[in-house]
């Protein structure tokens, strides 16, 4: 039942206790129903014959057995916004003396699944970034689980609708009405770009504004894919005077285009991102963008699984507030970009 090194067995230590092999596990395990006699010749036999407890073996034979250990699930760790957040996540896993096994599904479902398999047995709980399946689906009730960046039973989040609300906002309040959106990527899974897009078109709306179809573009929450929508935006025979994108990445992608293309940003064009990475305060001009606090929610999410780990009653939806932090990249539309086709 128990795993440990070739050299020395459970069934040594029975031996050298003189009991049952279900008795060493019982004690190893602290279970109740023994004398105080039978567990001191059980830890003599362990001292004598230099036995050693696997902890990864522990939990799988008894999964109410605590591992110390926190699974993370993420599509990949270059996003800059993921690594923020796993590095809340590490610091507070770490004063809390536990520690975290992160794996990488390439956004692939069968690959999620198959790390949820090894998770469910390893870990104590387990913070999902971005699943592609409900985690309800490929965990059951085995494990607490944490989501980011979509719908779920348990969930770590900024308020999102109000981010976008406040981004559309802060360009309309700078006399812009030809404001487009580059929405992140088009799935009903995830939470962050549905409540984003709602919160841009609840500003316009409003605002008493609307927008044409051909204003919502699909950023793809990437440079290349803000870039290519900003392209698309600005090639209309009515090109927007601002841009609202749902992340950072995909309005440095648009402020690329925008250069590529010879406009001036915010003269012809103004952009505003989502996140605060890192990159936004030092892009050209700097980048006006909503921020959320990504290392303090990691730090929640993992200080929830802590809570649930240990039957501890908790919120199961945190929601941090979204602020605007504005920089260079937005203005007043210019005479001339008003007017321009």
């Amino acid at each position: 039942m128990i795993d440990t090194p070739a050299t020395v067995t459970i069934a040594d230590v029975a031996r050298v206790a003189g009991v049952s092999k279900m008795t060493v596990s019982n004690v190893i395990n602290n279970k109740p129903g023994m004398t105080e006699e039978t567990r001191e010749r059980v830890r003599r036999a362990i001292e004598q014959t230099g036995y050693v407890v696997n902890p990864a073996a522990r939990a799988l034979s008894n999964k109410r057995l605590r591992s110390n250990l926190i699974g993370v699930l993420t599509p990949q760790l270059n996003w800059p916004w993921v690594a923020e957040i796993l590095h809340g996540a590490s610091t507070t896993a770490e004063a809390a003396g536990l520690n975290l096994a992160i794996f990488t599904t390439a956004s692939n479902p069968a690959l999620e699944r198959e790390r949820a398999t090894l998770l469910r047995t390893l870990a104590d709980g387990v913070l999902v970034v971005i699943p592609t399946a409900d985690e309800q689906h490929i965990f059951g009730n085995d494990i607490p689980v944490v989501t980011l960046g979509a719908y779920g039973q348990r969930t770590v989040q900024v308020d999102n609708h109000a981010g976008g609300y406040l981004a559309t906002r802060h360009l309309v309040e700078l006399g812009h009405t030809r404001i487009a959106h580059l929405a992140g990527k088009h799935d009903t899974t995830l939470r962050d770009a549905l409540d984003r897009q709602a919160g841009y078109h609840a500003a316009l709306r409003d605002a008493g504004l609307s927008a044409p179809d051909a204003y919502l573009q699909q950023g793809e929450f990437s440079e290349t894919g803000g870039e290519l929508a900003t392209r698309i935006l600005l090639a209309l025979p009515e090109r927007p005077t601002a841009i609202f994108a749902a992340n950072d990445l995909s309005a440095i992608g648009a402020l690329r285009a925008a250069s590529a293309l010879g406009l001036r940003v915010p003269e012809d064009l103004s952009i505003v991102g989502f996140d605060d990475i890192h990159a936004a305060a030092v892009t050209d001009p700097p980048l006006t963008t909503v921020r959320q606090p990504l290392e303090e929610i990691g730090q929640a999410a993992v200080q929830l699984l802590i809570q649930l780990t240990r039957g501890q009653s908790a919120d199961p939806h945190v929601r941090f507030p979204a602020t605007l932090v504005t920089r260079g990249s937005t203005a007043p539309p210019s005479q001339e970009a008003s007017m321009s086709p």
